[in-house]
């Protein structure tokens, strides 16, 4: 029995909550959030307009609360290769590739998110967390490898920054033109190049 005063967990609440996410979702995939309004999230989650600023002030607001959960799905993509030590190339790969599939969907608000250069003050909020996360995150991993001799000469932040944005510029240069390279290709391509940038060599 839950203590005196305690609040009970809003079932419902949670629900029109992640109906509305996944409303955003599909919406913020069609057309950039500029184009979007509140009417229109509201009505593909099925809710009244009120209930959109129940949960959310505003759209960036929104955006935001959308990217913080998504984004959480690539470190689950790199997990293995974040785990591993040495080169790795498989782990990196697979986990390059599953973000790729990802940015093909998702890409058009996903590029809000990272690359609009005003997106407001809570979408910027979380784009420089999930950034320093992802950093912080790659060079703890390549640190490792540092103390063992396996990498070049350089600082692990700094190679992990660099890697970072190499993987974020070219997914999203993927999505806004997904008929440019083979998937295949791209994604071996910048799997050699972090490591080369990392390592100075690939496995043979």
């Amino acid at each position: 029995m839950p203590a005196i005063g305690s609040r009970r967990a809003p079932t419902k609440g949670d629900q029109r909550e992640q109906a509305l996410l996944d409303a955003a979702r599909v919406v913020l995939r069609e057309k950039p959030i500029g184009q979007v309004t509140i009417d229109e999230l509201a009505g593909a989650a099925g809710i009244a307009r009120s209930g959109f600023y129940f949960y959310f002030e505003s759209k960036q607001a929104l955006l935001a609360a959308l990217s913080d959960r998504a984004i959480g799905q690539t470190d689950a993509d790199m997990k293995e290769w974040l785990d591993s030590d040495g080169l790795d190339r498989a782990a990196l790969r697979e986990g390059l590739m599953l973000s790729l599939k990802r940015w093909k969907v998702e890409g058009r608000w996903l590029r809000e998110v990272f690359l609009a250069p005003d997106p407001g003050p809570e979408v910027m909020g979380v784009r420089e967390r999930l950034v320093e996360e992802g950093c912080s995150a790659f060079g703890h991993r390549i640190e490792r490898d540092a103390r063992a001799g396996l990498t070049v000469q350089g600082p692990p932040a700094l190679l992990a920054t660099m890697a970072i944005k190499l993987r974020l510029t070219t997914f999203a240069d993927a999505f806004a033109d997904p008929a440019a390279n083979d998937e295949d290709e791209l994604v071996d391509t910048l799997t050699d190049a972090i490591l080369r940038l990392v390592y100075g060599a690939t496995p043979a």
